[in-house]
């Protein structure tokens, strides 16, 4: 008996027809069961056999769901949540494309498209390299090396036959032929192709670097090879660590019999024994030891030929160098002395530290704390015998080191407190400046325009920075265009001048200050106030200019109201 006819005749019914149909169909027609089953399934799903069971895993009228399988492959819906193996990529989320179930009791589920040997193991996330891509499947994947097989086990996860529970430790499947001497991780030392020799070992990052002849002694000399019984093979394993080597004595014999003490290295190298340095001396045990680069020093470049071994002054710098500075540190409490700012490790860098230099007469902040000290304190006499470092100033304002832009436009203000009246140290572009306090206080939507919209170039054909500050004009259409097109304009005893402050305010372009009963000839009243502006002023375009006509020339009733026509112009 088909299925099919009834689930055609059933479509489109809710779900609860659907379970019902089920209901019905597994009571009346169980004998069918074979006939409805495309087979056996295998073994891992055999306690999902009969027909009672197949919404577990199908869905009706739909392809298997990958979420239902993961109710009960929890192990693998976590590493899918967690993005880790092969799962986790998008092209392995639908489960039907490798696993086909109903194939018998004895099928494998695991479909490989090109065969297991072909299998890209970079999906999973573990990249095999060197003699790791030589080995085949189960030499990894078997319970032997799995870890957490508890979790595993409670999953009901047989461990010879999952990929599940591998680490990506080294020593999760190999043996520790060192026996927990050194770090876990063997590619310190190893790689992939082949564990002996030790490619990537180097004995320089260990606490006994190898110079002279050690670099060419056996590791068999130093590490000795000791027997145990932790694994039942390769019982051999070499002594890497706990091996003394802070003496020479730790090693080789003292063909001195201490008579010398016990460090080698005051007369010998490890270049070789027979090259002894009878001139090699310890300075340390004098009055004065060698640090920094006194201690690269030839003997003779301090114990000058022909004079005394012992040298009467040297506790200061000067006692043997010249002063750089030519004295102009000697007003200092500490009289001059290099140590100040220089160590023996090397002039450079100065020790004279920011907190050191806030000290001073010009403490340092904002953007001159990102100012190199050569920057200021440049070389004079240059390549000549006086040559030395400027570290005095005629003077600690702005202007001694930065060139004035505005030229004698902020004269004022200079005066009040110099370039910081207006600027900050942090940054120039960095201003708080009191506009209020010239002869044009910013109001309204002028408080929104950047300086540089009214303050530009004097010249506007040279790439300068010099912007206009002072005589610029103030009158409103000195910046902005006249859309009355002059109907508004006043004559003073110079020129005719518009004075847009009498309608309009800074705050908007709204004419909100006009009266028209104030400020007009034409008052109104009456069936007047209920006419829009428009009907009065109209728009008019003269020599392709548009605009409104507010100013009238005739204002007699007739103009409007009647046959008069308003004129074409004014």
């Amino acid at each position: 008996m088909s299925l099919w006819p009834l689930r055609l005749d059933i479509r489109g019914y809710s779900e609860m027809k659907n379970n019902l149909f089920i209901i019905i169909y597994f009571l009346f027609f169980s004998s069918s069961f074979a006939q409805l089953s495309p087979g056996k399934l295998a073994e891992p799903h055999a306690s999902l056999e009969g027909i009672e069971n197949c919404r577990k895993c199908h869905q009706i009228r739909k392809r298997i769901s990958a979420k239902k399988c993961l109710l009960c492959h929890k192990i693998l819906g976590q590493r899918i949540a967690a993005h880790k193996g092969l799962h986790a990529n998008k092209d392995y989320q639908d489960c039907t494309s490798c696993h086909v179930e109903h194939q018998g009791k004895k099928y494998q589920l695991i479909w490989w498209k090109n065969g297991i040997d072909q299998f890209n193991h970079d999906l999973t996330g573990y990249h095999l390299q060197g003699k790791h891509a030589q080995v085949k499947c189960r030499q990894c994947h078997q319970e032997k090396n799995i870890t957490h097989t508890a979790k595993l086990l409670e999953a009901k996860k047989d461990l010879d036959h999952t990929f599940l529970g591998l680490d990506q430790k080294c020593l999760s499947c190999h043996q520790d032929e060192h026996r927990g001497q050194m770090e876990e991780s063997c590619l310190h030392c190893h790689n992939m192709d082949a564990w002996k020799p030790a490619s990537e070992f180097d004995h320089s990052r260990t606490k006994y670097p190898l110079t002279g002849k050690h670099a060419d002694a056996k590791c068999e000399k130093c590490h000795a090879t000791i027997v145990d019984n932790k694994f039942s093979t390769d019982k051999e394993f070499q002594k890497f660590t706990g091996v003394a080597f802070s003496r020479c004595t730790d090693c080789h014999k003292d063909a001195h019999n201490n008579r010398f003490g016990q460090n080698c290295r005051s007369c010998h190298s490890t270049r070789g024994w027979n090259l002894v340095n009878l001139k090699k001396f310890d300075h340390d045990r004098t009055a004065y030891p060698l640090r920094g680069r006194h201690a690269t020093l030839k003997c003779d470049q301090c114990h000058l030929p022909g004079r005394p071994l012992k040298i009467a002054h040297y506790e200061k710098c000067k006692d043997c160098h010249v002063d750089y500075h030519r004295g102009a540190f000697l007003h200092r409490p500490q009289h001059g002395d290099c140590e100040e700012c220089h160590k023996v490790e090397g002039f450079k860098p100065s020790t004279f530290t920011v907190a050191k230099h806030n000290h001073s007469k010009f403490a340092l902040a904002g953007a001159h704390l990102a100012v190199p000290c050569n920057a200021c304190h440049v070389k004079l006499h240059k390549n000549m015998p006086n040559e030395t470092m400027r570290f005095k100033f005629r003077s600690l304002e702005c202007n001694a080191c930065h060139k004035n832009p505005h030229g004698n436009q902020v004269d004022k203000y200079l005066a009040l407190n110099g370039c910081e009246y207006c600027h900050s140290i942090s940054s120039w572009h960095d201003m708080t400046f009191d506009h209020d306090k010239t002869k044009f206080s910013l109001q309204g939507r002028h408080r929104e325009v950047d300086c540089r919209k009214c303050h530009k170039p004097a010249n506007k054909d040279v790439n300068t920075e010099f912007y206009q500050f002072s005589s610029l004009p103030a009158q409103c259409q000195s910046c902005h265009e006249d859309i009355h097109y002059g109907q508004f304009k006043e004559k003073t005893t110079k020129k005719s001048v518009t004075r847009c402050d009498r309608c309009h305010s800074p705050v908007d372009w709204l004419a909100k200050k006009f009266q028209h009963n104030r400020d007009s000839k034409f008052k109104i009243d009456g069936a007047h106030q209920s006419v829009s502006c428009e009907q009065c002023h109209p728009k008019m375009t003269i020599k392709g200019k548009t605009f409104r006509l507010y100013k009238l020339l005739q204002t007699d009733c007739k103009f409007c109201h009647g046959e008069g026509k308003a004129p074409s112009g004014f």
